[in-house]
């Protein structure tokens, strides 16, 4: 029996997301897994409280990135698609590209005007201020860099993108061992590396984009973008405060030590977002557009959405099992608490991969009015909650509030993009997951063995459970498994492990 048009569409969508989503992901897990390779370097060679001034460092530019260049991503993506000639793509592109350039000027010389005084309002000392020279010359050429990478996701270039983000990753940390093994120069050595990273990799990435698109501005072009952007400012600021305000309450109401062993923590629970949340948003971003155009089109959003939450819960619960032993290994006596907060913002980040797909309907009926106005809300009930949390409870408190506040904003984008453009999603298909894998996480922490390997083995062989409890209860449909159940048996068959089957059959 051949498969029906909307069976075909889906499986098509899914290996074209699959496949992009695949190659985005190869970046995410090469540079992770040397940046967590090189992670009993920096706890050797940084204390907790170098540790957590560069977390400070990096998230003061990351929160001024976001309001000032960051509305221009999803601007760039959205209307590429909006025009039908390539002389107008062309024209979007560059006018963007112009226009960050102009501003990461703007910032560097800002930034280096007034180091002294951003140095005692972040660090509570003026004598940082080198670091926010080098920081400002860096924010020019990661403005540049945001809009090619948008532009390189437009043009659906995801091996281009995965290429020249590994590169530049291995050159930053080559840099790294240098500058803070060989040389001692600790954290300044660390902001060095960064900036002359970045800095190749902005210069190269304009000029391929510039010899592709060539010099156009276009003011009409720009005031549009920006009247599509605006809002996603809000939502840019809203972010930032739910991934990382945390760190400003922990500094205030305890040390820069409890800074630096929460952010380890957190890097590790951030590893589902940049393997699975960020790359899949790359692709999704730009496809969306293109499904939602489909006459099958909620069917296709609502079982992509089932597998895109089975693998985020999956994720979260395979991480959750084993880093205490993990963390226990790979950093220095003065990290091995930082485990106790990942698997709480890891459900975070299952939230925060729930939100950026439902928040899907307000982006292609160009509601982003909608996106602000929720990006406040959860803006006010994060501030709200880590004031109220981190000075009784401290790290756990921390991520306690960012769990709960992506949950309140992923919440707030359903509903409001099932009022403008209903989508069947079931929201079960994610909570269902969600509480078995609580269960099975929760009966992990009663084992206490002595022996690591055994620990870690016996931990991870409970993620087996999972699928298992999933499929008794039915959460898999009969289509879903007769479709595994052939996959398996081909397997099967091409490696010689099963004779094939009559032609009949």
């Amino acid at each position: 029996m051949s498969s029906s048009p909307a069976k075909t569409g889906i499986l098509d969508e899914l290996k074209s997301l699959s496949k992009h989503g695949s190659i985005y992901s190869i970046g995410g897990v090469l540079g992770k897994a040397v940046g967590f390779l090189m992670i009993p370097f920096y706890t050797h060679f940084l204390s907790p409280a170098d540790y957590g001034t560069l977390e400070l460092l990096d998230l003061s530019v990351m929160l001024f990135g976001l309001v000032v260049t960051m509305w221009m991503n999803a601007s760039v993506i959205r209307y590429y698609y909006a025009y039908s000639e390539q002389k107008e793509k062309n024209e979007v592109i560059s006018t963007v590209l112009l226009t960050a350039m102009a501003i990461g000027v703007l910032a560097a010389i800002s930034g280096i005007l007034f180091g002294r005084q951003l140095s005692h309002l972040i660090l509570k000392s003026p004598s940082f201020y080198k670091y926010f020279w080098l920081l400002s010359i860096t924010f020019f050429f990661s403005s540049i860099n945001s809009v090619s990478f948008s532009y390189l996701r437009a043009r659906q270039r995801s091996t281009w993108v995965a290429a020249l983000e590994v590169i530049s990753l291995m050159l930053q940390l080559g840099l790294n061992i240098y500058f803070i093994a060989y040389l001692k120069l600790g954290v300044v050595g660390i902001l060095y590396s960064s900036l002359i990273a970045i800095g190749l990799a902005a210069t190269t990435l304009a000029a391929i984009t510039f010899r592709e698109v060539n010099f156009r501005f276009s003011p009409s072009k720009l005031r549009a973008l920006a009247a599509f952007g605006w809002p996603l400012v809000l939502t840019s600021m809203s972010a930032f405060a739910l991934n990382f305000s945390d760190r400003f309450f922990l500094q205030h109401y305890s040390t820069v030590s409890a800074v630096g062993i929460y952010a380890l923590g957190y890097k590790f629970a951030f590893m589902l977002s940049f393997l699975i949340v960020q790359p899949f948003d790359n692709i999704w971003s730009a496809r969306m557009y293109q499904i939602a155009e489909k006459e099958n089109s909620g069917l296709l959003f609502s079982r992509i959405f089932r597998y895109y939450s089975l693998l985020l819960v999956t994720a979260a619960l395979g991480i959750s099992l084993i880093i205490k032993e993990v963390i226990s290994v790979v950093s220095a006596p003065a990290f091995h608490a930082a485990y106790k907060i990942v698997p709480v913002v890891l459900l975070a980040y299952v939230f925060q991969g729930t939100y950026r797909y439902v928040v899907s309907g307000m982006y292609i009926e160009k509601k982003t009015k909608f996106v602000g106005v929720i990006s406040c809300i959860t803006l006010i009930t994060n501030l709200l909650l880590n004031y109220l949390m981190v000075p009784r409870y401290q790290g756990m408190g921390a991520a306690g509030a960012t769990a709960i506040s992506f949950f309140v904003m992923a919440g707030l984008a359903y509903a409001a993009s099932q009022k403008v453009r209903p989508i069947p999603y079931h929201v079960s298909n994610l909570f269902v997951p969600i509480a078995i894998a609580a269960v099975i996480y929760w009966g992990s922490t009663k084992l206490s063995i002595s022996s690591l390997l055994l620990s870690v083995s016996l931990k991870a062989s409970l993620l087996i459970l999972f699928p298992v409890i999933l499929y008794l209860i039915g959460y898999v449909d009969s289509s879903e498994t007769d479709k595994v159940k052939e996959t398996a048996n081909l397997l099967l068959c091409r490696f010689g492990l099963r004779a094939a089957a009559a032609p009949e059959q």
